[in-house]
């Protein structure tokens, strides 16, 4: 599986690679060595099959059992807005 992921990333990120893969895809999959399922599923273009690969290394970030209701520590309120440091004008100026 890493043959894939190896080619996935060169792919993203080596221009030369990707223009070399779109002029022949079928040899530049050969030369990296990929096994026919991998070819298959890359040649197809479907993602759905491209991500299948991976379904079975992928590692759950979390699991939830139950729901753990709510923070018992609520996050604190953000500090209120300093008051501004400009005088007000006066309201009697504008009568002169």
């Amino acid at each position: 599986m890493s043959n894939l992921l190896d080619l996935l990333t060169d792919l993203a990120l080596d221009t030369k690679k990707q223009s070399a893969f779109m002029d022949n895809p079928s040899s530049f999959t050969d030369g990296v060595g990929l096994p026919e399922a991998e070819k298959t599923a890359i040649m197809s273009g479907e993602n759905a099959k491209i991500t299948a690969l991976f379904a079975g290394e992928r590692v759950p970030l979390a699991i939830t059992a139950f729901d753990p209701g709510p923070d018992p520590l609520p996050d604190p309120d953000p500090f209120p807005p300093s008051p501004s440091q400009d005088p007000e004008p006066d309201s009697n100026s504008d009568l002169n």
